[in-house]
């Protein structure tokens, strides 16, 4: 009979279509209970999410509501993303029901925490300087919500944000590495080039990715002496992500996410290589030799999308229409779809992604 596991995310699309492809029996959780989503799994539930200072986070009520609904029979583990970044207790408690594949709440936990600063010191792993007070300098300070994913809860300190913490703002490219580990090594899978979509109220909010990514050898060690560290310490398994940003020849490392990444779907499927670091064993990885870029395109304003829409190939996280419906509705600054290529260079991805997400969303004025 079928395995099945439980997958929840923000987005659950691709982490359930790369465990349906691996020959599971897939239940998601996730904000948006996408087409896409739906077509893969055995059940789709899309639960409440609410605004906060951390961004949008799941609304635990609902969250515990619907997972209690689920026949847990055959169930082999549950998968999570982002949806636990500022809720460990609640990871905690679905750690209590059935088998977590990945990372336990307490390593959650720990990375969200403002002692993770500490820890990085420690480990001698440079990040920028952080403080629990505003400094008078306030134009050269971030204001950040710990367990904020997306990069909503992120906002200029002179502007009057008011986080948990406040991050000296450094300039430069925001990177990340994408690593497997098995409690004991970390290995790498690959280096990203991050892209964000900026609002007035959300200046950094994320838009996307793309792979491929060529950094010189020295910050290579850098992230990889990082990744090690935190893996040795935290004693990481499965697929693991650190956040960075590159300003010349300095790397200064943002955060670690201990849990399935969005950079996750620009690689060969790695959902056999993320169980097997689960259960402390390190697999050799699929050759990727393309670069892949994945955009997140935002409405700009409310935008109602027929029925009979005609999707691309390239589009992916399509919006669920209801049973009867003439269309579906999506709001100002909701994600309306997200679009994927690949291309021989991280540059040139790039450039495909930005001119067919603008090519789709010339449909959609």
């Amino acid at each position: 009979m079928c395995k099945k596991l439980i997958i929840a995310a923000a987005s659950a699309r691709g982490f359930a279509q790369a465990a349906a492809t691996c020959g599971y029996s897939v239940i998601t959780l996730d904000a948006f209970a996408d087409a896409d989503t739906r077509l893969v799994a055995v059940q789709s539930f899309k639960i409440k999410m609410h605004e906060s200072a951390q961004g949008f986070i799941v609304d635990e009520v609902d969250f515990k509501r619907v997972f209690s609904s689920i026949n847990l029979d055959e169930v082999e583990g549950f998968l999570f993303g982002s949806l636990f970044d500022a809720a460990p207790d609640l990871l905690a408690w679905v750690a209590a029901r059935v088998r977590v594949l990945g990372n336990p709440p307490e390593v959650m936990r720990a990375a969200k925490s403002f002692e993770f600063f500490k820890l990085l010191d420690d480990l001698g792993v440079q990040h920028p300087e952080v403080r629990l007070t505003l400094p008078d300098s306030a134009e050269q300070w971030l204001s950040k919500h710990l367990g904020g994913s997306g990069g909503t809860h992120i906002q200029c300190a002179s502007q009057g944000g008011s986080g948990d913490y406040f991050q000296r703002k450094i300039a430069g490219i925001p990177v990340s590495m994408l690593f497997v580990a098995d409690g004991i090594t970390a290995q790498l899978i690959g280096f990203n080039r991050q892209f964000t979509a900026p609002t007035t109220k959300m200046p950094y909010r994320f838009a996307g990715a793309v792979s491929g990514v060529a950094l010189q050898p020295n910050i290579h060690a850098v992230f990889e002496h990082a990744a090690q560290q935190l893996t040795s310490t935290l004693h990481l398994r499965g697929i693991n992500s650190l956040d960075a940003i590159l300003n010349d020849d300095t790397l200064y490392i943002l955060e670690l996410n201990p849990r399935l990444s969005a950079t996750f779907q620009l690689y060969p499927n790695l959902m056999r290589a993320h169980l097997q670091g689960c259960a402390g064993n390190l697999t050799a990885l699929s050759e990727h030799k393309n670069a892949c870029a994945h955009l997140v395109l935002y409405a700009e304003n409310a935008v109602e999308i027929p029925a009979d829409f005609v999707w691309p190939m390239d589009a992916m996280d399509i919006p669920s229409i209801e049973a009867n419906a003439s269309s579906v509705k999506i709001a100002q600054d909701a994600p309306i779809c997200t679009v994927r290529v690949e291309a021989e260079t991280a540059d040139l991805a790039h450039k495909l992604v930005i001119e067919k997400a603008s090519q789709l969303k010339e449909r959609f004025m």
